[in-house]
């Protein structure tokens, strides 16, 4: 019993500079990478409604549940600094009723990003990420469906940290810009001048990325 204590308190005084070690002998954020991500998504739209004496705004947003993959790669700056590039695919559940008809979902979203991140600690990086965005938007009544594919800007902050010698978690917010879209029968039918239908989402996702 005695010997088995001894040997418990051995290994943990040990414990922390086995871990140092560890951390040491590898360079973390560095290289390639593919993981996973899940969260949740709110696409927002934005009818800006202009007549001949006012202007009016409208919005309309849904929630969904998001999920996805994306790979990159990392390149260690210095001790301090982390410059990286990703692509990601995503998709997300449910969608909005326009009117009584019709129903406006969103379709799959490519990223293209770059990001720079500063390293807390070995295990920790603190990152903000920018770039290009593309989405689809599907619009379906009983007359059928009809598609558009639309592209935009986004851009984003987050934290990751290694869970594991190989494996890293991350918790990140995005927000995407997809331009709008002039619509003058609305406008006809409403009333106005102009009318215009602005796209944006806001995104928080919960990912994981395995480092090679």
């Amino acid at each position: 019993m005695k010997t088995l204590l001894t040997l418990v308190a051995a290994l943990a005084a040990a414990s922390p500079v086995l871990a140092q070690d560890a951390a040491g002998d590898r360079q973390t954020f560095s290289g390639p990478f593919v993981g996973a991500q899940l969260g949740w998504q709110q696409d927002r739209q934005t009818l800006n409604l202009q007549t001949l004496n006012s202007t009016s705004r409208t919005s309309l947003k849904s929630d969904g549940f998001a999920y996805g993959g994306q790979l990159g790669y990392d390149f260690r700056l210095s001790p301090s600094w982390v410059l990286g590039a990703e692509l990601s695919v995503s998709g997300r559940t449910g969608g909005e009723n326009l009117d009584a008809a019709t129903r406006l979902t969103t379709g799959r979203t490519f990223n293209a990003t770059g990001r720079i991140g500063y390293v807390l600690d070995a295990d920790g990086l603190l990152y903000a990420r920018g770039g290009y965005a593309n989405t689809q938007y599907r619009v379906s009544n009983a007359g059928g469906r009809t598609s558009e594919d639309r592209g935009g800007w986004t851009v984003g902050a987050g934290y990751e940290r290694y869970i594991l010698r190989n494996v890293s978690a991350r918790l990140e917010y995005n927000y995407s810009d997809f331009g709008s879209d002039n619509l003058p029968f609305i406008a006809t039918a409403l009333g106005g001048v102009r009318a215009d239908l602005d796209y944006r989402r806001h995104a928080v996702t919960a990912g994981i990325n395995f480092r090679f």
